[in-house]
């Protein structure tokens, strides 16, 4: 699907009318090319310094893990949402028609707001491994570190946002709770990223 496309096939149906691809896959993107940068970061300080190539091996393995993933969910992401629009075309002429109709929108819908918190989560795992691994970087590539934390900010609020646009459509309490007590622990899990990101503009004397 979209993952399979070159760079301009992509942003040219980013741009386009279409409802999808839309900000899901965006963010799924932004979370894929914060990964692989930090992912190039350490295969670049693995090939210098030896004793860091043993320790670093396992990272490299859960970024090229991660990477692979946040990219299939820029599909996953488009897809639930093809998922409500066919839920909303559903005949809705009888009482019936109707009921059924609105229990499948409210169904897609939830898978819809599925998607992006799995990714908000899958970010803050990784954020917590990144942190845990690289404590700083060589100052000549510490920049590519920084982009790679911020994309993965910028990814981690695009799926923030996705949930909660989705949410606001949604008549379940149970689910609409459950789903902001997972939101509420991302955002507290989600600040390791932050302070990771800072030191590294300490690095580079970013004001």
């Amino acid at each position: 699907m979209f993952r399979s496309q070159s760079l301009d096939e992509f942003l040219t149906e980013l741009s386009s009318r279409n409802p999808t691809p839309g900000g899901g896959s965006a963010a799924g993107l932004a979370a894929a090319m914060g990964v692989a940068l930090v992912e190039m970061v350490a295969n670049v300080v693995s090939a210098r310094e030896d004793p860091e190539k043993g320790r670093l091996a396992p990272f490299v393995g859960r970024c090229e893990a991660s990477r692979a993933k946040f990219a299939e969910m820029m599909d996953e992401d488009s897809m639930a949402f093809e998922g409500y629009m066919t839920a909303v075309k559903l005949p809705k002429t009888t009482n019936d028609e109707r009921l059924v109709r609105r229990a499948a929108m409210q169904d897609a819908l939830k898978g819809s707001t599925r998607v992006p918190l799995a990714l908000a989560v899958r970010i803050c795992d990784f954020a917590e491994l990144l942190a845990t691994t690289f404590c700083d970087a060589p100052k000549d590539i510490a920049s590519d570190v920084y982009v790679g934390a911020a994309m993965l900010e910028a990814a981690f609020a695009g799926a923030i946002a996705n949930v909660y646009v989705n949410l606001a459509y949604l008549r379940d309490p149970v689910f609409k709770e459950e789903t902001r007590v997972t939101v509420q622990q991302c955002q507290a899990r989600i600040a390791v990223l932050g302070s990771f990101k800072d030191s590294i503009g300490r690095l580079l004397a970013i004001a």
